[in-house]
């Protein structure tokens, strides 16, 4: 009966020896030193961007064009590496690779301070053309246990936004009334053209928590140091709009990332990131394509910003 019991003992101890060298093993190839992790995934990109004019004089706002993100279709790769044991290094993106639902709308105030909207055009035949993100960043782990690390991360990324507005339909206001011309734009007839790009020193913290099979990862971002550029383009009216915003535009990001362990080699995960730029304000020069004449506008002239949200699911493998 002693004997028994022993060898029951014996084997409890065997099976939880085993699961503990699985956890350690998990742990170690995650954050092994000279590993190497590749991931593949795909996912859906959704959000907002805005443009605006500002009078010079006043500071009152002129115009404003929303330009919505909705279900884009994105593909995701990344590349992290560690070559110390305190050290991770990243390569990462997305991109647009299919047709996504685009929608603008473009209020004007022409009117006397105070007053709603004088004129508004609705383009839901708007496409998204262009839809990208690309970043690398170096994380120093300050704390790694075998189900925690928390980290410091420094990092670049670079994303780029675009539309075409095509037909729709308008309200405007005439000298003789308030709203009073209502009309459709021909279907298919390209309006506005934009474009906005972001350029992104950032500081960053990292949180990895692992359970078992499971891990939950968490990743804020944020600069104030953000290169903002803008690109608008009017074909009706023959007139392009470049947007300098500076380089001292702001961003926040919240990333929440969860992933399962198939073996210690292959992993599923799901993750979701929330980005924020905040609007940044600049200069406007505006040339016009037919005559050639070019006005520039200092100051707080316009301004750009957006919000996205970008979900995805991915494999990861390690080596």
């Amino acid at each position: 009966m002693k004997v028994r019991k022993t060898l029951a003992l014996l084997g409890l101890v065997t099976v939880g020896q085993h699961a503990i060298a699985h956890a350690h093993t998990t742990d170690e190839q995650r954050f092994q030193v000279g590993g190497v992790e590749l991931s593949l995934g795909l996912g859906l990109l959704n959000g907002q961007a805005q443009e605006k004019v500002y009078d010079t004089y006043d500071g009152q706002k002129v115009s404003q064009l929303n330009w919505d993100l909705k279900q884009v279709p994105t593909l995701h790769l990344g590349l992290t590496y560690h070559p110390l044991d305190w050290l991770s290094l990243e390569a990462k993106g997305w991109t647009k690779v299919a047709k996504g639902d685009g929608h603008m709308q473009d209020y004007d105030w022409l009117g006397d301070e105070g007053e709603s909207w004088t004129d508004f055009s609705d383009h839901p035949d708007t496409r998204v053309q262009k839809a990208w993100q690309a970043e690398v960043a170096a994380t120093a782990w300050a704390l790694k246990r075998d189900d925690l690390a928390l980290g410091v991360m420094l990092g670049y990324q670079r994303n780029e936004l675009g539309w075409q507005a095509r037909g729709g339909r308008y309200v405007y206001s005439s000298e003789a009334g308030h709203r009073d011309e209502v009309g459709d734009i021909p279907a298919g007839l390209k309006g506005i053209t934009y474009q906005q790009s972001y350029e992104t020193p950032y500081a960053g913290l990292v949180g990895v928590y692992h359970y078992r099979d499971w891990t939950v990862e968490s990743r804020f971002k944020y600069s104030q140091w953000v290169k903002a550029r803008d690109h608008d383009q009017h074909h009706l009216r023959d007139l392009t709009f470049v947007g300098n915003q500076g380089n001292r535009g702001r961003m926040q990001s919240l990333a929440l990332a969860v992933s399962y362990d198939v073996n210690p080699k292959l992993s599923l995960k799901a993750g979701i990131d929330y980005q924020v730029y905040a609007e940044a304000k600049g200069s406007v020069l505006v040339k016009n394509s037919v005559t050639g004449e070019r006005d520039y506008y200092g100051g707080d002239a316009g301004s750009q910003s957006s919000r996205t949200v970008v979900s995805n699911l991915a494999v990861a493998y390690r080596f």
